[in-house]
């Protein structure tokens, strides 16, 4: 219990301190810019997610389930969020800060040759704080590439569902795997494509590559195995700037 109460305050202090983070940016962003420079707004699309190596440490140390039984299917989720964009004078070129939610995580299946059937699924919602550099090689057409660092919000959200006696053991065995798997924050690069239309319409198309473990396992009776646990998300977002550029 006390851990948990220690990681809420910690979560709300991290939470604080990226918004505070993000609104300075923004009005230091503001403060003596030429108008026309600078656009803000909303943004909000799809996603799909994976996390490495997870089906290994499932597994765990028992050697009778064999990695042909277990497969990855990712997650797919949600984002939104703000953006600011400032383009830089007598450049094409722009900076570009974030503040986003987003759900992600991994589905990991389990079927074997006597039928029994399993799913478990990871399904994390982060905080995500970070910028892009962004160029624009022709008009409204832009690459960018950048960083995020991501707060995990929901470090225990495991579900479990099986075949198994009509699924009369999942609540027991679900418990066991939110016991066994902490997930923890993540820090990314991001790679994006995007166009941008004056009639305040943006449109991106990004791939994030997570740099950190996300996944901390703990052995208990399931004998779950500690990897090195990262994301890889591609993501499909709309924006609209409330000032044209």
């Amino acid at each position: 219990m006390i851990y948990n109460i220690s990681y809420s305050l910690c979560g709300k202090k991290q939470l604080l301190a990226l918004t505070s983070l993000f609104l300075l940016t923004i009005s230091s962003s503001v403060y003596g810019q030429h108008e026309s420079n600078l656009t803000y707004g909303v943004k909000f699309g799809a996603l799909h997610s994976t996390i490495s190596n997870l089906p290994e440490s499932i597994k765990g140390r028992d050697q009778t389930f064999t990695d042909n039984y277990y497969s990855s299917k990712g997650k797919y989720g949600v984002e939104g969020g703000l953006f600011l964009n400032y383009k830089l004078p007598n450049s094409r070129t722009a900076i570009q800060p974030e503040l986003l939610i987003r759900t992600a995580g991994e589905k990991i299946q389990y079927n074997d040759p006597q039928g029994l059937q399993k799913e478990i699924g990871f399904d994390y919602t982060y905080l995500s704080l970070g910028a892009l550099y962004k160029i624009y090689p022709y008009e409204g057409l832009n690459l960018g590439v950048g960083a995020f660092y991501s707060i995990n919000l929901s470090p225990h959200a495991v579900s479990y569902q099986s075949n198994e006696a009509d699924g009369l053991y999942d609540v027991t065995t679900r418990q066991f795997y939110r016991e066994g798997f902490n997930g923890g924050d993540d820090f990314s690069l991001s790679f994006s494509l995007g166009y941008e239309l004056r009639q305040s319409i943006h449109f991106d198309l990004r791939y994030s590559l997570g740099v950190k473990d996300v996944i901390k396992s703990y052995s208990n009776s399931f004998q779950f195995v500690e990897n090195e646990n990262r994301t890889g998300i591609i993501s499909f977002t709309i924006g609209y700037s409330f000032h044209k550029w």
